[in-house]
């Protein structure tokens, strides 16, 4: 039983099972072209012999008719027994023609076929002998040749003959039947066997597909095991690096305050003294002369824009604005601001909104960068900046109709995008970008209200 298990372990593997198939599904297509071609040439052989059959039963047939027509007018005397046997006789001699003809194609049966074409011609001649004599007035003689045994020989030489060739036209049928049912029975065997062999070969598919499954759901699962471990690690990571790009934008703004406060407290008092002596020298120097006093003013002139500049610094790194006017004037002196220094129009649709420190300098840092990039890049003519509520969500519209650009093709080192994106990410929102070359751009973040 082991051996019987492993035999058939072997011929339904994909190793023996295809080579037995290919050879058994050979070996039926020779058996079924074998015989097909030996049914064919029984099929060729046995048309002859029925074409030789035909004819000869139609030279007995022929025959007999002639010497029947022959003895009805030698025992009667009467003419009308005449008139078949000339019809009959003109027909004869090109009935014997296709004899010969069928001889000269059939080299087997050419001998009988011969030997018929003679034996017809003798009793033909017999029969023209006898109605010469008969017609002659030799009543006798005709009898006398009638009663011969010449014509009876060469009709029982007609009768074997043509026998003889019914009898090879059966057999060449019953040939033709065990040849049809050897082939039958050898193409219904090897269908049986590709039968078998296809009901095997699915075994083996199906065999081959449950190991593959099992296989493949192994393989998954170790997949899945392996995704899900690197998904934990991927969150992990991203979760520290967020914590850390959370932490380094917080010592950014720290240290943005910092400078800021220094700015104000150290220069600042600088600047104020600084602009304290200009005075107190002004007036000390009046009526020293035009040009004394012109260089005093120009100095004075000088430190306020000083101060400006360090005023702008300072709202630049830390807006001190939103906790003393909060987000909405806050953004508007911004937009002003940006409209002077670059002489592009903003229109401002600014909402009085209550956001909390963290979303209103997140709101301000996109504002500021997206009007710095407007200011390098987009040679617009128009900004337009929307602020407004929808719901529990804040809307922050940015938009100008300058050059544009494909978004696909950002130059690597821009972080001003990224940086204003990640600033709305970390508050739970999101920023959408969108800009085409000569279409301008939009930059529009949405916010929650509160964390």
């Amino acid at each position: 039983m082991p051996a019987w298990a492993e035999i058939q372990a072997r011929l339904t593997s994909s190793r023996y099972l295809g080579p037995v198939t290919v050879a058994l599904a050979t070996l039926v297509l020779a058996v079924n072209e074998f015989g097909y071609r030996s049914l064919e040439r029984l099929g060729e052989q046995r048309a002859v012999i029925l074409e030789a059959r035909t004819l000869s039963d139609e030279v007995r047939l022929l025959t007999l008719m002639m010497e029947s027509a022959k003895r009805g007018h030698i025992l009667t005397g009467r003419a009308v027994y005449l008139e078949p046997y000339d019809e009959m006789g003109r027909r004869f001699e090109p009935l014997l023609e296709d004899v010969l003809a069928l001889a000269r194609r059939y080299p087997e049966q050419r001998a009988n076929l011969e030997t018929l074409v003679e034996a017809a011609r003798r009793k033909r001649s017999e029969m023209v002998e006898v109605l010469q004599r008969f017609q002659s007035g030799n009543f006798e003689g005709a009898m006398e040749l009638t009663l011969t045994e010449i014509g009876r020989e060469n009709m029982v030489r007609i009768n074997e003959i043509a026998d003889e060739i019914r009898r090879e036209e059966t057999a060449a049928y019953l040939q033709a039947g065990q040849v049809r049912q050897s082939v039958g029975f050898w193409s219904r065997a090897g269908i049986a066997g590709l039968v078998l062999l296809c009901a095997a070969a699915v075994f083996a598919v199906l065999r081959l597909g449950r190991e593959r499954d099992v296989e493949r759901g192994r393989y998954l699962a170790e997949l899945s095991a392996e995704r899900d471990k690197l998904e934990l690690q991927v969150d992990t990571r991203t979760r520290e690096l967020t914590d850390l790009a959370r932490h380094l934008q917080r010592v950014r703004e720290d240290e943005r305050g910092r400078l800021a406060r220094e700015l104000h407290d150290e220069l600042g008092g600088l600047l104020t003294a600084a602009k304290l002596d200009v005075a107190r020298v002004r007036k000390r120097v009046e009526g020293s002369g035009p040009e004394v006093a012109e260089r005093i003013h120009h100095l004075g002139q000088t430190l306020d824009a000083g101060i400006a500049l360090k005023r702008r610094i300072i709202e630049d790194l830390r807006p001190s604005s939103l906790a003393n006017l909060g987000l909405q004037r806050t953004l508007e002196i911004q937009c002003r601001e940006f409209a002077q220094r670059s002489e592009i129009p903003v229109q401002a649709e600014i909402a009085d909104l209550k956001l909390d420190a963290e979303r209103a300098l997140a709101v301000y840092r996109v504002v500021q960068e997206a009007l710095t990039n407007v200011s390098k890049y987009a040679r617009a003519s128009e900004v337009r900046v929307r602020l407004q509520r929808a719901g529990d969500l804040v809307r922050l519209r940015v938009e100008d109709n300058g050059c544009g650009f494909d978004p696909a093709r950002v130059q690597p080192g821009s972080h001003g995008l990224s940086g204003m994106r990640f600033r709305v990410r970390s508050c739970g929102g999101e920023l959408v970008l969108r800009s085409a070359p000569g279409l301008g751009t939009t930059i529009e973040a949405t916010l929650p209200m509160t964390a």
